[in-house]
């Protein structure tokens, strides 16, 4: 997780380096949409300028707070299904989804997850980036994305 912070702030200084007008990397900070996650730590999104800096989702569905039963498969679809109603929040879609970072429990489900990946992005695919670490809980997905406002 370590490396995953320092190219994200890598990034972003990046991003502020080139950015010509002072206005554009103005940095807002967006809470969930989700009643559930209205105290976690953390921002739902961050946002500079015209890009979305969304926070790692697992394959929870919110409403129950749980889980979804089924496995990787049925975990990346949810965890598909939490960012798209993220990005819809920003009135963005997984059109404008520029880099992800995907996050295995278990590197031997990247097959079965790139199945069901492949039903959601199937035009522009953005970057990406796979790699297995422990995650939080039983989750055995996580990902993370950074969305770009046309």
């Amino acid at each position: 997780m370590k490396t995953l912070l320092k190219i994200a702030v890598l990034f972003l200084f990046l991003m502020n380096f080139g950015c010509k007008k002072e206005s554009s990397s103005i940095i807002k900070h967006h809470k969930s949409h989700e009643k559930s996650r209205a105290n976690v730590p953390f921002s739902d999104a961050v946002q500079v300028g015209n890009l979305y800096f969304l926070t790692g989702q697992i394959g929870k569905n919110h409403k129950t707070g749980k889980l979804v039963n089924g496995g990787i498969k049925a975990e990346t679809k949810q965890t598909l299904k939490n960012i798209e109603a993220v990005l819809k929040q920003h009135n963005l879609t997984l059109k404008d989804v520029v880099k992800c970072t995907v996050i295995l429990s278990n590197i031997d489900d990247f097959s079965k997850m790139n199945t069901i990946y492949r039903t959601f992005f199937t035009d522009n695919l953005p970057a990406r980036t796979t790699f297995a670490a422990d995650l939080v809980g039983t989750a055995n997905i996580e990902i993370e994305v950074v969305a770009a406002r046309k």
